[in-house]
This record gives structure tokens, sequence and C-alpha cells, in this order.
């Protein structure tokens, strides 16, 4: 019986974590990522059509591009998604916050893995540019 009391007491205290605000997205799922930068989630108690399979953008950075002709460029690409990907793939918890729309009217936002801004992992491995939605600065990844 004191366990069946703790179960639901955790899992009471896991669904109060995990409230949505007109800015964030608590506790989602990771479906798959696409690159470094951009990734599909589905949205834990929101109607399907709207949070179902959701491609996110990683906002403030740029990572190499996979469909580069750039042989170094497409390596570094792979290893970006990769990087993101074991991440993701093994989080406890995935929140997105400061959710807005891009130019391309993309959802972008600031995606927390574990307690820790996915952004700044990703800048730490060497994997990004900084990306303020404007021009894309280019960068030699044979460097």
């Amino acid at each position: 019986m004191k366990f069946i009391l703790l179960l639901l007491f955790s899992l009471n205290v896991e669904a109060a974590n995990c409230v949505h605000s007109p800015t964030s997205f608590k506790c989602v799922e990771f479906v798959m990522n696409h690159d470094g930068d951009t990734l599909t989630v589905n949205i834990k108690k929101v109607h399907a059509l709207f949070g179902k399979k959701i491609t996110v953008r990683v906002a403030g950075i740029d990572t190499p591009e996979l469909n580069s002709k750039d042989v170094c460029e497409k390596a570094a690409a792979i290893k970006a998604r990769d990087f993101v990907a074991g991440k993701l793939v093994t989080a406890k918890r995935i929140d997105l916050v400061n959710v807005k729309r891009d130019k391309y009217f993309r959802i972008l936002a600031d995606i927390v893995v574990d307690g820790k801004p996915l952004k700044e992992l990703i800048e730490q491995s060497g994997l990004s540019l900084p990306y303020d939605g404007g021009t894309k600065v280019k960068k030699d990844w044979c460097k």
C-alpha cells in the first residue's frame, strides 16, 4: 500500500511539473532529429493535429548542413546530428521554452534537456555557430 501511494504521489508531481504555459511546452517526447538544429517532438496534452510530430528549431544556433556539397561540412553535420540524437534519445525530460515562430513561421525554441540548454551542449561540442535568424555565417568546417 505504501508503495502504491508513493507511486501515485510521484506521478502527480511529474504531472504538475509538466504543465504547459503560453511560451513553453513541458515534458515533450523526442521523435527524431533531422540534423543538429532541427528536431521532431510529440507535445503531450495537446491535440494531435498541433502536438504530434512537430518540427522545432533550436534557437540561437546554426549547425552544419547535411545537404552540403562540402565534404567537411557534411561530415560535421553528421557529427552534429548524431550528437544531438544521443542527447535526446537518452533524455529523461525535454522541455521547449521561449517558444515562438521564426521568420519562416517554423517553431523556434530553447530546448532544455534534463535541465541543460541543448544550445549550450551543442556549442560546447564545437558543432554550431551563433545564429540570430539573419544572414548565416560561413565557416570552414575542415579547420
